[in-house]
């Protein structure tokens, strides 16, 4: 007979964020609740004539992104980093971007949580740290690639900057965690699923508390003509702030975007005799796939990620007050999750709310997963929901959902439900729900 196993409560205790709305968590939800877009064109590049010259690119090439502006990762140590170091400053320069991304985010969510590893506070033997990312260093790589193309020795930081886990081993370096140190990449469910890990592995007592989440920094010309070439992204719009339209029927696909989104989860009982601050409570997790297509999303595979992530919570699909779907903006992509919600919850009801945060933000690929699961725990935090942006007329085939649009809806949110489908057929379902 198999052991019967007590489940530890698991919570959320700090949070953190960069992204095309701010560089930290209160600028980008203020923004977000002001119904506010990250979204515009292209700076990072330079002269984009002189890019699209040099890369033969068309003129239908996207040239817009959710990119992050005045990002100085010496600034955000300087600033929140407790008895940071010449060594700190030093290791920040050999970061790709997507790794000081993830840095930012973390000692934003370490200092909010008010967890020290350092003070003997908590065991550093009982710290976790996974954080995903769909491609880890493009930047790094298109750099080093010309480099070695005009005959030049590359740096020897290429690797150690573009492997997609030196975002998870440099945060476990710097902050002294020794549990489990780990990346999921799992395309755009890689944050997802990071905090999924990362959720189940505290339940079943293996931490006390992980540092978790996802990262991404890849608006490249060549990834970005990648996606192109795949007819993925948005080519067709009025204004880059206009280009990302969930469930719109004018919409033609998604916009590249960059970031990072972290959590500290924790054990109940761990943060409470630590007297951390909660935020809500992560009640359920589930990941399926589809076995279908490597591009276009299955609805039986969403229907089942659902539909276990509720089991797992032990809920009905009654008890959720709003979805975060993955909702891209992508033709195919945004049905199949609308009827997938529909054939789980039912339509035409009041609830569950709907949001759609790549309306706002773009798509941050392996990110995302962890900033729409940092803006469903705000929601239900706050009681509020941010709206969804250019939802003007929608697809006769995601009719019958209750979409926020327009301004920010104030409602009491007990239960949030957060969806993240990747390339691959790959999907994952989390749901966090006020704590009690």
């Amino acid at each position: 007979m198999g052991k019967i196993i007590e489940l530890n409560r698991v919570v959320v205790t700090g949070i953190g964020m960069v992204t095309s709305l701010g560089l930290d968590v209160p600028t980008t939800w203020e923004a977000m609740l002001a119904g506010k877009s990250g979204i515009d064109r292209i700076t990072q590049w330079g002269d984009l004539d002189e890019v699209k010259d040099k890369f033969k690119l068309g003129e239908d090439f996207p040239l817009i992104a959710g990119e992050i502006k005045d990002f100085n990762i010496k600034d955000m140590v300087k600033k929140r980093k407790q008895g940071f170091s010449k060594e700190d400053l030093k290791q920040t320069k050999y970061m790709d971007s997507f790794i000081q991304f993830a840095y930012a985010a973390t000692l934003e969510a370490i200092a909010d949580s008010n967890v020290n590893l350092e003070n003997g506070e908590i065991d550093p033997y009982r710290v976790g740290v996974i954080i995903g990312s769909g491609l880890g260093g493009p930047k790094t790589w298109e750099k080093e690639f010309e480099r070695f193309l005009q005959g030049k020795k590359v740096s020897p930081f290429l690797i150690p900057r573009l492997i997609p886990n030196l975002a998870s081993g440099n945060v476990s370096i710097s902050f002294k965690a020794k549990g489990a140190n780990a990346c999921l990449s799992t395309a755009c469910a890689s944050g997802a699923h990071a905090i999924g890990e990362s959720f189940q592995r505290i339940q079943l007592g293996k931490e006390d508390a992980i540092v978790c989440g996802g990262t991404e920094a890849a608006v490249t010309p060549l990834t970005i003509a990648g996606f192109h070439a795949l007819r993925a992204l948005s080519s067709k719009y009025k204004t880059p702030q206009s280009a990302s339209r969930p469930f719109d029927s004018e919409r033609n696909g998604f916009v590249m975007a960059e970031g990072s989104g972290v959590l500290i989860l924790e054990e109940l009982e761990h943060a409470l005799n630590r007297g951390a601050k909660i935020y809500t409570e992560v009640i359920g997790f589930a990941m399926t796939g589809d076995a279908s297509h490597i591009t276009e999303p299955d609805i039986g595979g969403a229907v089942r990620c659902i539909k276990l992530a509720l089991e797992d919570a032990q809920i009905e699909p009654e008890e959720v007050d709003l979805i975060n779907p993955h909702a891209t903006s992508t033709p195919k992509g945004d049905i199949n999750e609308a009827n997938a919600i529909m054939e789980v919850f039912g339509s035409d009801r009041e609830k569950p709310f709907i949001t759609a945060n790549k309306s706002q933000l773009g798509h941050a690929l392996g990110a995302i997963g962890g900033i729409e699961a940092i803006s469903s725990v705000l929601s239900i935090h706050d009681s509020k929901v941010p709206p969804i942006l250019n939802l003007e007329q929608i697809d006769p085939g995601c009719q019958g959902l209750n979409y926020v649009r327009g301004e920010t809806k104030q409602a009491e949110i007990n239960t949030a439900l957060s969806n993240s489908f990747g390339f691959g057929g790959t999907n994952a379902t989390l749901i966090f729900r006020k704590y009690k």
